[in-house]
């Protein structure tokens, strides 16, 4: 039989369509009625259970939830260049493990239009659940309400208090990282370097920054909307050269942080005496160069098993409300803040 459907007893099929058409309300309003989701009306919830009963899908036999189990979880995530993306899809293969053999992953490339590309051919896989660093596709919040979704590391407006998130105290950790320049390393001003603020992540840490300056009254800039490492040190550049060292720097990112740090080569400033800089995510291709990044990182592991947790008890419980879980980044102490001796950084930067 063509499209969604339920067993009813004795092993016959009732479509969705056709208690929708008994019903006289749509097939995604059943579906939220068979899985027990809130915010039905109770007389539409009551016109679809009669259908259901007078179909002959009722009694012992009534759907508690979405058809058989595939043993697939889809993943979308933002950019398959970031390590920390990465870091974050082997934790969560590990954890799956467990729960579902295949985890097939996607990157939407930040693509809203690419995002429901995937999130259609998942549906067509019939994944069992999905975890999403949101990019904000339109059918997102219906392919929530039907499959099982966990939100990890940012959110959209369409999803939020509707789906389970996951998501690292960006606020926080932002507030830290600015005071500790200010307050540990005495400088008199400060600048965000930050990628797109339409992402929730990096608009909480603009506004952490933000609350932080105005508290204390330090001079800041802030240099925004940049999307690879070439912009970054483009923009932060001419914004350097404008400015008197010594001044801290805050990236959202590693490719704002090798923007920074480009610039400061071709400028001549040093690390960390002229510019005191700090950052978000780990920052590959440092192993050899002797720096070691004041950084701070949503670690992988817990990110992965509080998603897990989420989407296992999700899938085996559609009707749970929405949940939040925050969870703290990882702050390191390094080199280009001055915490740690140059060392070999010196060579390179000097």
């Amino acid at each position: 039989m063509d499209g969604p459907h339920v067993t009813a007893a004795g092993g016959r099929t009732v479509r969705l369509a056709d208690i929708a058409t008994r019903a006289g309300v749509s097939v995604k309003t059943v579906s939220r009625v068979i899985n027990a989701e809130p915010h039905v009306a109770a007389a539409t919830r009551q016109a679809v259970e009669a259908a259901i009963e007078e179909l002959g899908a009722g009694g012992d036999s009534r759907p508690r939830g979405r058809k058989r189990r595939t043993g697939v979880v889809g993943l979308i995530f933002p950019d398959v260049r970031n390590d920390y993306f990465a870091a974050v899809s082997r934790a969560l293969q590990e954890r799956l493990a467990t729960v579902s053999p295949t985890l097939v992953s996607s990157d939407s490339d930040d693509d809203l239009h690419i995002e429901d590309e995937i999130l259609q051919a998942y549906r067509r896989l019939e994944v069992d659940g999905l975890v999403i660093f949101p990019t904000g596709a339109p059918g997102l919040p219906e392919f929530a309400r039907q499959i099982p979704t966990v939100v990890v590391d940012r959110t959209v407006p369409s999803v939020r208090g509707l789906v389970d998130h996951v998501l690292p105290d960006s606020r926080r950790a932002a507030e830290s990282l600015t005071l500790h320049m200010i307050e540990q390393h005495h400088v008199q001003r400060v600048c965000l370097v930050a990628g797109n603020l339409g992402v929730s992540t990096l608009r909480n840490r603009h506004t952490a920054f933000h609350r932080v300056v105005g508290r204390t009254g330090t001079e800041n800039h802030v240099l925004a909307g940049l999307t690879t490492a070439e912009e970054a040190e483009t923009a932060a550049y001419a914004l350097f050269r404008t400015l008197e060292p010594p001044f801290g720097v805050l990236s959202t990112n590693s490719l704002m942080f090798w923007g920074v740090l480009s610039a400061a080569v071709r400028l001549g400033l040093k690390i960390p005496s002229d510019i005191v800089l700090t950052t978000f995510d780990q920052i590959p291709g440092v192993g050899t160069t002797g720096i070691v990044p004041t950084n701070a990182v949503a670690p992988a592991t817990t990110l992965a098993a509080r998603v897990v947790q989420l989407l296992t008890e999700r899938i085996n419980n559609p009707g749970l409300p929405p949940r939040l879980l925050e969870i703290d980044y990882d702050i390191a102490y390094g080199t280009t803040c001055g915490c740690i001796p140059l060392d070999a950084a010196r060579n390179v930067l000097g």
